[in-house]
Parts: structure tokens; C-alpha cells; sequence
């Protein structure tokens, strides 16, 4: 039976050199695009970046030759799901993402009866971290002599990510109006960031319950950071909540952009001005809304990265100037006088389950 058809989500395609032109005009067009499309989607498409399409395709090369490494060699660099070391490999069914649900006795309760998600995850932070007093905690990867030349290559990796997503705040710096366009970028501390970068590996499944919305790829969620610089292969299966009509909408692969997104931070440090929009990964379009019986039962393995921009822990998160007055968007509820780092680490004891043991994953044939 075939589904009804949704149409993907009207995301704008804003070129980055627009943005940085010296034409005042054009840049002032294409910020005014941003502010529109943050307050509305949460998201954009962004064009001629900075980072540039070789180092994205050489990227997402590591990436497929890491997950099909063999799992007792991935092993190697296994996160043992303690909040206050969140990196290296997790196998399926290691985390479990969950949006608005705080109750752990709730999670532990999801992680059981729920679908397992049918994905692996390489979680790293700085590649220049030495672990000294303040820094970010050493990344756990796999021995250079079992995976040469990955260490080298994602130092050249992170510096080109952190360097773009530095310039993006640049830009919503300029749309509030501040003579400092670094406000928001000195937040954060190159000698010891806190940023963080996620790769993930959807493996090859079952399209049934994707396509009857009894599981997702990656569940439904909302990224808990500032900032997300999003890559995603061709396969597709990314959706955003539009909020207006109530579903979930495909956001679709356009080659040679990445997807730039508002985070739970920006959007508490913006008042509701900008959108940390939810989202989540099921099957490419073409499987979820065609006929069930012309198609093959199966959606094809995907890779996707994520790098997320974040301020120091020790910063306090509130409205920032310009953000007064309170705008539309509530997505989650804050405690009082929250820390990013206290953010953060509440967010990714719920999805690891800090240190507990996870159920075993299901098979898929």
C-alpha cells in the first residue's frame, strides 16, 4: 500500500560567499535569509563552504573504511557510556536517543521495549586535546599501526569544521546587530574546546517499520548543542518537524552543500528567535512514500557527520544581547542558571545511560 506522499521540507540554499561578501547588499540579503530560515526551520542548506567538497569526500572515505571495519576491531575504541567521557565507538543498541523524556527510570524502561536503533556511532572531540587541566578529555580511536593516518587526517577535519562554524556565529552576530562579530565565537576556547563531532553508520534494514513509523533509523530528537554543521551521503532519509502542518518533512541530500542547523543552546541563548528544530532519520523518500510491493524490503546502508559547535562548559546559558525579548520557540524546558557543560552532560547521560549495561542488539537479517 502506498503512502500518502509528503512533500520535503522548503529549506533555502544560502551561498556562503554571500555572506561574506563585500557587496553590502548581498550579504545583507543573504543574512537576512538566515535569520528567516533559523526562525523558521531551524535549518539551512549551505552552499560553497569553506570547508570545500574534496575534504568532505575524503571525510566520508574515512568513514565507510572505519564501520566496515570488523566490530572486534572497532572494539578497540569502544565508549564505555559514561557521560564525562563521551567518545569512541558504540556499537548498535548502545545509545538511545530520546527527546523531552528526563525520568530515568522512563529511559531504562524505552531502552527495553523500544526498537533498537540500527546504528553505530564514532563520538570524538579535539583531535589536539592532551587531556590537561580544562581540556576536553582524549579522544578514544583506534591505534595509528591498525588505522593509519586517520589521526592526521581528522586534525585536518576538525580545524576546517571549527573554523566554518566560527564564521557562521560571525553571521548571526551581524544579524543582531553587534559591533564585536566575535561575541559568540569567543565563547569558545580553541586550546581546549569543548566542540564535539558525531559519525554515524545506519546499517542496512528493513524498510516495514520505517515506512509504518513503528521505528526510526535515529529517533526523534533535537541536537543539544549550539551549532550543528550536518554532511550526509546521497541515501537521504533525514526529516525536520514542520511545526505548521504537524509532520515530519524529508530534508533531501543536494550535492555539494552541508546542512547547518540551530541547537538547544543557541536557541535558549537567542530567547526562541531561532529554532532547535526536531528531527530524526527513516527511509529515503523514494522507499517511505512508494509502493511497498514494487520495491525491494530493504533501505541500503547510510553514513552521515555531524560536527557541533558549543560554547565552554563553564558558560552560563541565557538570552545574549539583542535576544530580550522572548520569542516563539519553547522546544524544551531549562532549569535555572544551566551551565552548557551541565547541559550537555544531562543530555548524554540519558542517550548512554552512564555507564549501565545496554540490552543486546537485535539482529536484522
Amino acid at each position: 500500500m502506498t503512502k500518502e506522499y509528503v512533500e520535503p521540507a522548503n529549506i533555502p540554499v544560502i551561498d556562503f560567499r554571500a555572506l561574506t561578501s563585500e557587496n553590502v547588499q548581498e550579504r545583507k540579503n543573504a543574512l537576512d535569509q538566515l535569520d528567516d530560515a533559523f526562525q523558521t526551520y531551524g535549518f539551512i542548506y549551505l552552499s560553497n563552504h569553506s570547508i570545500g567538497q574534496k575534504l568532505v569526500d575524503e571525510a566520508f572515505s574515512w568513514s565507510k573504511q572505519f564501520f566496515h571495519l570488523p566490530n572486534e576491531v572497532k572494539d578497540l575504541c569502544k565508549h564505555n557510556t559514561v557521560a564525562a567521557e563521551h567518545r569512541g565507538w558504540a556499537a548498535v543498541g548502545t545509545g538511545f536517543v530520546s527527546q523531552g523524556v528526563w525520568d530515568k527510570n522512563e529511559i531504562d524502561k524505552l531502552r527495553k521495549t523500544a526498537p533498537v536503533e540500527q546504528k553505530e556511532i564514532l563520538e570524538m572531540g579535539s583531535p589536539h586535546s592532551k587531556g590537561g587541566p580544562g581540556e576536553s578529555i582524549v579522544n578514544r580511536l583506534l591505534p595509528e599501526d591498525v588505522f593509519p593516518g586517520f589521526r592526521a587526517f581528522l586534525e585536518r577535519w576538525w580545524d576546517a569544521c571549527f573554523q566554518q562554524q566560527l564564521q557562521v556565529l560571525r553571521a548571526l552576530c551581524e544579524i543582531l546587530g553587534y559591533t564585536d562579530l566575535d561575541y559568540l565565537g569567543k565563547q569558545q576556547d580553541p586550546s581546549r574546546s569543548r566542540n564535539h563531532m558525531s559519525w554515524l553508520y545506519y546499517l542496512s534494514q528493513p524498510v516495514s517499520p520505517l515506512k509504518s513509523g513503528e521505528s526510526n533509523r535515529l529517533n526523534t530528537h533535537t541536537d543539544f548543542t549550539q551549532l550543528t554543521l550536518l554532511f550526509q551521503d546521497m541515501v537521504g532519509g533525514l526529516e525536520v518537524h514542520d511545526y505548521k502542518a504537524g509532520i515530519f518533512r524529508p530534508v533531501l541530500p543536494k550535492p555539494g552543500t552541508m546542512i547547518v542547523h540551530v541547537g538547544d543552546l543557541l536557541e535558549k541563548q537567542s530567547n526562541g528567535k531561532w529554532k532547535s528544530a526536531l528531527h530524526h532519520v527513516s527511509a529515503p523518500i523514494h522507499l517511505k512514500y512508494g509502493d511497498e510491493a514494487a520495491n525491494e524490503d530493504t533501505v541500503v546502508e547510510r553514513f552521515s557527520m555531524s560536527f557541533y559547535g558549543t560554547p565552554q562548559h563553564e558558560v552560563m546559558i541565557e538570552p545574549i544581547p539583542g535576544c530580550e525579548e522572548i520569542g516563539k520557540w519553547r522546544t524544551l524546558e531549562w532549569e535555572p542558571n544551566m551551565t552548557a557543560g551541565a547541559w550537555i552532560e544531562k543530555r548524554v547521560a540519558l542517550e548512554y545511560g552512564d555507564g549501565q549495561q545496554v540490552p543486546p542488539a537485535v539482529p536484522v537479517a
